[in-house]
């Protein structure tokens, strides 16, 4: 079996998605690249075979109608070799001496007691910049080693993880099963929370094997471009916070339970900052309907949700709250360098 299956969906990527399998191609046979060309109508497919051509023991490609990023990811659950999987995003980059050491830890890993994560350090790239800005778990996990949530420490509130810094057991999310929803943005949100409980045991990797590149004007996480999609956004955050009741959190481990929380809570942050930023009326509705899903599925996860620290800043009375909110969120993307 491959060690590790790296996921790389692309659509109309021909501008830049050699750049990022040239910098997995240094893991060899270890690895499994798979690239998933979601429908693309420029050269993306072309150069994909081209690749798999010349490295046919290790690079592959799937070609499938346009379904949007979730369903590239679906796409990799499904046809993935590797006992580890991983996405890459095909603008982004892995760091190749980060990606050889973490190859080498996965070799001695006990088959009788696999982590069911890894989780890797990341650093921000802007155009012809890299490692902008930095990305660590060191204040959370011990280094190169396995161990439970207990063992872990406590996830301070701004400290979350993103798909950049995980690596889950390739059969730990085909047993869920995690399927993730098609022609929606932002489902990596649920990528990242759904399979969480079903994790005993985690592998923290200390070196900046993702480069994630922020800065273009097309990305998803551009903030205009968010606003156009505000529906997708808050349906994924209703869709994240209600996969768990109060009762599933509280049975986990502490720190776990305590993550999920906080991270339950960023999201509604996040997603009411940008409902409060919308200019076209339909951003009072859509947080009304998202505090009442939330709600309807659960009123002790409400009433959790709503005291946290940081739930507590998305129901702020009146327009200076609203205001309030708005300005910490815009600092934040400031201070990591988001257009």
């Amino acid at each position: 079996m491959k060690l590790l299956t790296l996921v790389v969906p692309c659509y109309n990527s021909q501008d830049y998605m050699e750049r990022c399998i040239q910098s997995l191609l240094p893991g060899g046979d270890d690895l499994d690249i798979l690239i998933v060309d979601d429908g693309s109508t420029d050269r993306t497919g072309q150069i994909a075979d081209r690749l798999a051509q010349q490295h046919p023991s290790f690079v592959r490609v799937v070609h499938q109608p346009n379904g949007g990023h979730g369903e590239g990811l679906n796409t990799g659950i499904r046809e993935a070799q590797g006992l580890y999987y991983k996405t890459v995003d095909s603008d982004d980059r892995l760091d190749s001496a980060a990606l050889v050491h973490l190859l080498e830890k996965i070799r001695t890993f006990d088959p009788d007691n696999l982590p069911d994560m890894i989780v890797n350090d990341y650093v921000y790239d802007q155009q012809n910049k890299e490692n902008v800005f930095s990305v660590r778990y060191n204040s959370v996990f011990r280094p190169y080693t396995v161990q439970t949530w207990d063992e872990a420490h406590h996830f301070p509130v701004w400290k979350q993880f993103m798909i950049h810094s995980i690596a889950y057991r390739t059969q730990l999310l085909r047993d869920m099963p995690l399927v993730l929803p098609k022609h929606t943005f932002y489902e990596d949100n649920l990528y990242i929370y759904q399979p969480l409980p079903c994790v005993k045991r985690v592998y923290y990797f200390p070196e900046p094997l993702y480069g994630y590149f922020i800065g273009r004007p097309d990305q998803s996480i551009h903030e205009d471009i968010i606003l156009r999609r505000l529906d997708q956004c808050t349906t994924i955050a209703e869709k994240m916070i209600c996969s768990y009741t109060m009762e599933e959190l509280n049975a986990l481990p502490r720190h776990l339970r305590n993550y999920m929380l906080n991270n339950a809570a960023g999201q509604l942050f996040t997603t009411s900052a940008l409902q409060f930023i919308d200019e076209k009326g339909r951003g009072h509705a859509f947080h009304e309907h998202m505090w009442k899903t939330i709600y309807d599925f659960d009123p002790e996860l409400y009433k959790k949700l709503r005291h946290n620290l940081i739930g507590m800043t998305t129901v702020l009375p009146g327009k200076l709250g609203k205001k309030i909110l708005v300005f910490f969120y815009r600092t934040g993307r400031k201070m990591i360098s988001f257009s």
